[in-house]
């Protein structure tokens, strides 16, 4: 006989239809009929029994793998007692089936960190838990543990689930129980922005640090933590460094805070270089890591290129020729759109003839290489026969001179109408041309004249050729083995060599090919596109095989070969948390390394460390874009920013941070300092203008002042160049000051600090700061993306020194030729303390020249007496100024007066309108007249007069 509860049996109408009954034998539920049986599986339910009371009879309706079953001609006695027993049956299935969704869960959003990746998942899994318990809430609270049904209450609270408040609720649980950890494993209690970068481990996760916020204990915090928390063996963890400075620091670190932290490592992550790790992986992919030559001594990598560059040229003539026409790189002056652009790019860029002269643009450069090349003799910008003055404030010197001969040439910048550049009056430049022609005429010398439009149509040189044999002009062409003997020894060869190795570098470190060459140069409007990609690429083949023939490999081959390992499955990556530091410097290469790694290894979770503000290595490859577009090139991130920081005041924070925001590409951080201060800690001083050595000297009087009061402090001298640190260090020697102060390049400040810093170097120019020569378009189209807003990479620099000092910084600018930074810095809202006469507006304004958009004069003694000289250089079309004989300010010359540029003084001396010499008060038979004192000049008589 059946137990009555083990047995169920069908009423008088389910008999007729041929049913008996069902029975419940352990996990299986028996449906038995005339002459078969069914069993139903009772593990496979999804749902508990739902039992309905029909005019048929009892209906049992069961969920088993999803799919709805129901029995029905059920007999109702003793119905709910069967009904009792197979969902206390089913229980032990269901709850084991909900344990595991909910272990699930809590593995995902509790144990581990959520991550986006897995948010679909959890989204349904929420779902599935929130609508099985809405629906039946009555039934599960009747027959699962309050254990468990706890847990589902918890997990039902978020639905529908939002990853934001995964996020929030395992940081709430955590930031509680690691709190003892947190607050001991380095030497301060970490903050609260620096715990979250502690526990945050989605797929891919950036930590922003701004300068001395401490992302460093987070880095070691973080895996520190992993390994305590048993969510990672110290194996499973790579931390990349930028260099090895940085991996050994990182190294000391772990091994000091595990000790703080009472944490036993029986093995330590994987802490390296990309350069070391890219070399283990070649290593254990058994491919050769011997290293070459050029490695270990660059010279001969400079060495094999010149060599490489002479064979390539002397092999075909034409290349010679192709060569010098693209260096420097083709400008269209027409592109130029302001003055000021146009100034700085002369000023910045030395455009350098074959005959070693300095012209001021690109198509003077190739009228000068057309007649060197051809054997002509010429002089550029010589004297003119006559002192004649057609525009106002200089001499007239015509830009070519044949020697030898009365044969001028001028080359005009015109197109075919007559336009000029946009920043020209077309029509004052137009009346000028009229007026040289006129001047030749009357002095009787010959005017050849070329055009801007010829160069636009390719015609300019060949044009010229025409024009010069017309006048019987001789042409007597330098051979091949003359002009490279000319090349060597004026430099070019090796500057040209200079320009391949930083295009080799930027190619590699970017794994350009062909096309991906062609593509930049055609994007960046380089003149000229296809002969410089094949150029290059024959450099880069050639460089290939040179490797391939040594049978060794180069620094970029340790990254670029062992990503082709990791794809080819020569090398499986194990690592499930990867770390890397100083992110926003991270190259093409290394960067798909990382992503390598991450594609071919067990799903780990990146983490990046870096800060955008400090980006300051694109030229060796550093790509901010991959920091500032993480989301676009690399995935859907969560972000954590240090904004707190224990080395500088809230001055110096205040100052860095509003300048290095000016630029809206940076991400807005607002830092907030332990240190408060009440007023300015960040000074403005000159370089004593005028004294020689004088910003050496001003080092000096500020090292000395910070020792008189503060004997113990540290002090950094830092500076954008290495030969102003040289100077500044013997001087300091000389003073017997030296002890205690560091000297730094901005570069090599980076991750340092010191109690006082002296910035240096504030003067306008290539070598200025910033350094406003745009370097060689042909790299720059190579290197990676920058940003339009100007100065970007310059003002992240200027940002990294500024916040190296912990108590203040200090400015030394050059007042007669400031930088963009310093007129910038004088601005009222960065509340820069300005401890110098020479930067008040009304001193600068004596020294601002009139006759271009950022130049300032400067006095020079010269060897026929003082005069000024423009900041600008060959930019400013004037360039000089006399000395007031009244103050000794600079004295602008006007079209028939020199007037002081001191308003105090406003002394005007009378000038010839023609020849510009001073006019000298004469009595004549009629009155006094003015009279020029070039009348008794007896090579160049001016006999220009003017009434009293």
């Amino acid at each position: 006989m059946r137990k009555e509860m083990d047995f169920l049996p069908a009423n008088t109408l389910g008999r007729l239809l041929g049913y008996k009954g069902i029975s419940l034998e352990r996990t299986t539920l028996v449906v038995h009929m005339r002459s078969v049986q069914a069993a139903l599986d009772l593990t496979q339910c999804n749902e508990f029994v739902q039992m309905n009371e029909r005019w048929y009879g009892s209906q049992f309706t069961l969920t088993l793998n999803n799919a709805s079953q129901s029995i029905r001609f059920l007999k109702k006695q003793n119905a709910k007692d069967f009904v009792h027993a197979l969902n206390k049956q089913i229980a032990i299935s269901f709850s084991e089936y909900l344990s595991i969704l909910v272990a699930t869960w809590e593995s995902a959003v509790v144990t581990q960190y959520p991550r986006q990746s897995y948010l679909g998942e959890l989204q349904q899994l929420c779902s599935k838990i929130t609508k099985g318990y809405t629906k039946n809430s009555a039934i599960w609270n009747q027959y699962l543990s309050d254990a468990l049904i706890d847990k589902i209450h918890e997990i039902t609270q978020f639905h529908p689930v939002s990853y934001t408040e995964l996020q929030q609720h395992h940081e709430k649980i955590h930031l509680e129980k690691r709190e003892v950890f947190l607050d001991n494993v380095e030497s301060n209690k970490l903050t609260l922005e620096q715990r979250l970068g502690v526990l945050r481990s989605d797929d891919f996760n950036m930590v922003l640090a701004a300068a001395g916020t401490g992302k460093t204990s987070v880095m070691v915090a973080k895996a520190l933590d992993l390994i305590d928390r048993g969510l990672a063996k110290p194996e499973d963890i790579l931390i990349l460094a930028y260099n090895k400075a940085a991996s050994n620091e990182l190294k000391v670190r772990l091994d000091k805070s595990s000790k703080k932290a009472d944490i036993t490592l029986d093995k330590t992550p994987h802490i390296s270089t990309f350069h070391s790790l890219g070399r283990q992986v070649l290593s254990d992919a058994s491919i050769s890591t011997y290293m070459s030559i050029f490695v270990e001594d660059p010279l001969k990598l400079k060495q094999w290129v010149t060599d490489w560059l002479l064979n390539y040229l002397s092999e075909d003539i034409s290349r010679l020729v192709d060569f010098i026409s693209l260096t420097p790189e083709p400008v269209d002056p027409f592109s130029i759109k302001t003055q000021a652009e146009y100034e700085a790019y002369v000023r910045d860029n030395e455009l350098r003839t074959l005959n070693d002269e300095l012209v001021k643009g690109y198509q003077e450069l190739l009228i000068a290489n057309f007649l060197y090349l051809n054997g002509i003799p010429y002089t550029y910008e010589a004297r003119y026969v006559s002192k004649r003055r057609i525009e106002i404030g200089f001499d007239y010197k015509p830009d070519f001179h044949i020697d030898g001969t009365h044969i001028y040439i001028e080359h005009f910048g015109i197109d075919r109408a007559g336009g000029t550049r946009p920043d020209i009056d077309a029509h004052q430049y137009n009346e000028d041309i009229k007026s040289k022609r006129t001047l030749h005429i009357k002095c009787r010398t010959t005017l050849v004249e070329t055009f801007h439009y010829e160069w636009v149509e390719e015609t300019l040189t060949s044009g010229l050729e025409k024009k010069l044999k017309i006048l019987d002009v001789e042409f007597n062409p330098i051979n091949s083995e003359q002009l490279l003997e000319q090349l060597q020894s004026t430099g070019k060869i090796a500057n040209w060599s200079d320009l391949l190795l930083k295009a080799l570098s930027s190619i590699r470190v970017e794994r350009l090919d062909y096309d991906s060459m062609l593509a930049r140069f055609q994007r960046a409007n380089i003149s000229q596109p296809q002969k410089y990609t094949v150029l290059l690429n024959a450099l880069h083949e050639a460089y290939v095989q040179e490797l391939h023939e040594q049978n060794a490999i180069d620094f970029d081959d340790m990254i670029i070969r062992s990503i082709e390992a990791i794809d080819k499955g020569l090398f499986t990556p194990k690592w499930t948390y990867v770390l890397v530091d100083e992110f926003q410097d991270i190259s093409t290469a290394r960067m798909d390394l990382v992503k390598a790694i991450i594609k071919r290894g067990p799903t780990p979770s990146l983490t990046v460390v870096g800060d955008d503000w400090q980006s300051i290595y694109r030229f060796s490859g550093g790509k901010l874009e991959l920091t500032t577009r993480f989301d676009e090139l690399v995935g859907l991130y969560t972000e954590t920013k240090l904004q707190k920081t224990f080395r500088y005041n809230n001055s110096i924070a205040d100052t860095a941070g509003l300048f290095i925001m000016e630029n809206p590409e940076q991400y807005k951080k607002y830092i907030v300092t332990h240190t408060k201060v009440d007023s300015s800690q960040v000074y403005m001083l000159d370089d004593k203008v005028g004294v020689k050595d004088g910003l050496y000297q001003r080092v000096v009087e500020v090292v000395s002042k910070i020792k008189s009061v503060d004997s113990t402090a540290s002090i950094a001298v830092i500076g954008r160049y290495n030969y102003l640190l040289n100077e500044s260090k013997a001087a300091l020697v000389k003073n017997r000051l030296v002890e205690n102060v560091s000297l730094w390049s901005f570069h090599k400040s980076k991750g340092l600090e010191a109690d006082y810093c002296i910035l240096i170097g504030f003067s306008q120019g290539k070598l200025g700061f910033p350094n406003e020569n745009i370097d060689q378009a042909v790299i720059e189209a190579l290197l990676p993306a920058l940003d339009s807003y100007p100065h970007s990479e310059e003002r992240r620099l200027l940002y990294v020194g500024l916040t190296r000092a912990k108590k203040k910084s200090y400015i030394i600018g050059d007042p007669t030729s400031p930088s963009a930074f310093i007129n910038e810095l004088l601005a009222p809202k960065y509340e820069v303390n300005i401890h110098s006469k020479a930067f008040q507006e009304l001193y600068r304004k004596k020294f601002k020249c009139p006759n271009c958009e950022e130049g300032y004069l400067k006095l020079i003694n010269g060897k026929f007496g003082g005069f000024y000289a423009c900041s600008t250089g060959k930019g400013c079309r004037v360039g000089k100024a006399r000395v007031c004989t009244e103050c000794g300010a600079p004295s602008v010359d006007n079209r028939g007066s020199s007037d002081c540029n001191n308003q105090d003084c406003r002394h005007s001396m009378r000038i010839c309108e023609q020849c510009g010499r001073p006019m000298i008060l004469r009595n004549g038979k009629y009155g006094e007249f003015w009279g020029c004192s070039g009348y008794s000049t007896q090579d160049d008589q001016c006999k220009n007069t003017s009434k009293q």
